[in-house]
This record gives C-alpha cells, sequence and structure tokens, in this order.
C-alpha cells in the first residue's frame, strides 16, 4: 500500500475517519519489514460504531484531539499514537523499525526525528491501561535514535534475543583522514558488524551523485580501514539480519559471547 493510495482512498471514502495504524504509518513514512494490509485502517467515534465498508477497516476507539495530526493536508492519527498502537499488533521487528524511524537522528541531515522517546512514553502513559502494554512499553525502551536503516533495527532485535552483547550503534572509527561510523561495534571484542543493504548501492539518494562501481570501490576501502583497527568484522545483507538464527552463526564467527535473551517481549 503506498502513501498515494491511502490518500486517495481517505479523500474519496472516509472523510473525517483519520486512517489510524498501518495507513497511519505509511503516510508518517514509517517502515514495515513484513508489508501492509491491503485495506485502508480509520478511526471514528464510539457512537458511530465500527462497521467496515469495502476496503475501509473502521476503528471505533473515539478521537481524541491530542492524538490527531495533519499530512498532507489529511487528518491521521498523530506518530506517538500510531507507533504505539503498533507495537502491539506488529511483528517485533517491524515494530522496533518503526519506533526507531520516529525518533531517529540521521548525521547527514536526510531524514529528521519524527517525535522523541519522552513522547511515546507519554502517548503509552496516557493510553493505560491496554492490552499489551508490556510489549509497547518494552519497544520503545529499545528503540534508538542511532539505527540507521529497517535493517539495523530488524538485526538488532535479533541479536538481543539471541543474548549477544549489547552493541554500540554508530561508533567512531578515522579511515584516511576522515571519521566513519559503523552499524554495530563490541567494545570488549573489539568487533564490528555492518547491516547491509542494496539501498547503499542502488538508491540514488544514498548514492550521492556516485556510480554503483564508485559505491563499492568507496565501500571496500572504508571497510579495509576499518578491518584494520578492529580484531573482527563480518557484514551481513537483509535476509541474514532478519533471520535470529542465521544472524546468531554470523556473530559467533566474530567471536561473541552469548546467552540468555538481554530482553523479553511479550
Amino acid at each position: 500500500m503506498t502513501e498515494r493510495t491511502v490518500a486517495r482512498v481517505v479523500r474519496r471514502f472516509a472523510r473525517g475517519m483519520p486512517p489510524a495504524n498501518g495507513s497511519a504509518a505509511v503516510l508518517w513514512g514509517l517502515p514495515t519489514l513484513a508489508g501492509w494490509p491491503p485495506e485502508v485502517h480509520s478511526l471514528t467515534e464510539r457512537t458511530r460504531g465500527g462497521r467496515s465498508t469495502p476496503g475501509i477497516r473502521k476503528h471505533a476507539l473515539g478521537l481524541d484531539t491530542r492524538d490527531i495530526a495533519v499530512v498532507n493536508g489529511l487528518l491521521v492519527t498523530s506518530v506517538e499514537r500510531t507507533v504505539v498502537g503498533l507495537a502491539v499488533t506488529l511483528d517485533l521487528k517491524s515494530a522496533v523499525a518503526m519506533a526507531d524511524r520516529s525518533i531517529a537522528v540521521d548525521r547527514r541531515g536526510r531524514i529528521l526525528p519524527l517525535t522523541t522517546r519522552a513522547r511515546l512514553l507519554e502517548t503509552w502513559e496516557g493510553l493505560l491501561p491496554f492490552r499489551g502494554s508490556v510489549r509497547a512499553r518494552a519497544v520503545i525502551d529499545f528503540s534508538s535514535t542511532l539505527s540507521g536503516s529497517p535493517n539495523v533495527s530488524g538485526s538488532r532485535v535479533n541479536v538481543a534475543l539471541n543474548g549477544f552483547p549489547e552493541p554500540v550503534l554508530q561508533h567512531p572509527f578515522v579511515v584516511e583522514g576522515k571519521t566513519v561510523f559503523t552499524d554495530f561495534y563490541w567494545i570488549d571484542e573489539n568487533s564490528v558488524g555492518e547491516a547491509d543493504g542494496k539501498g547503499k548501492y542502488f538508491d540514488p539518494v544514498m548514492r550521492g551523485g556516485r556510480t554503483t562501481a564508485e559505491v563499492v570501490y568507496d565501500e571496500k576501502r572504508r571497510e579495509d580501514g576499518v578491518r584494520r583497527q578492529v580484531h573482527a568484522f563480518t557484514r551481513w545483507d537483509f535476509p541474514v539480519g532478519m533471520s535470529q538464527s542465521r544472524l546468531r552463526t554470523r556473530l559467533l564467527q566474530l567471536g561473541l559471547p552469548f546467552g540468555r535473551p538481554r530482553l523479553q517481549f511479550r
């Protein structure tokens, strides 16, 4: 489901009913790792009921003005309400990726944070008590301003569930006189992990005017420079990062210790 599709359906069939859940996330530009359902989800007043129509799923949960915002001229649930709500229903990696993106601070200024962890917690507290509140709180507490991509977010979850030590995100290294940053760095083991994605090599925005070949060459020089400073280095692609067992195998090759999961998501 695209932003254009959601906007078209809302303008035509769901006026006055702010998009919610996945539909709101699409309008906010939040990522998902598992795809969105085909229906547009919207909030209605409790008195109007929740009867849905083809293509629109209504949720008669009531409208609180504090939870409503405007995106591209459309009323929509606030980013905080959207993230907290989906933290309960989405798969864990998607929930964390969404929370990470909402508070992400980009060093290059390409994206801006949509909210703060404090505001997410304020919304969470305002909704109490609600089913899934423990899981939603765990997602918020686990979220990071330094997660650079959905691949990093999903990998972070599997690192924690595998019981590996907590890594430092965006650790700086100096390579050929320039400061570069790594996705994961384990201080005690002096080891680096990189969650690689296709966008780095094929997205014109991320390439910054370079060809794919130039990006590959620059990345190799960067990796070689980091490798000279650490004990071990590995990288993985999206399918490996999203698999708890495959990522465990990859990180064991770094010599990382592991034990009980560091976090429990219920």
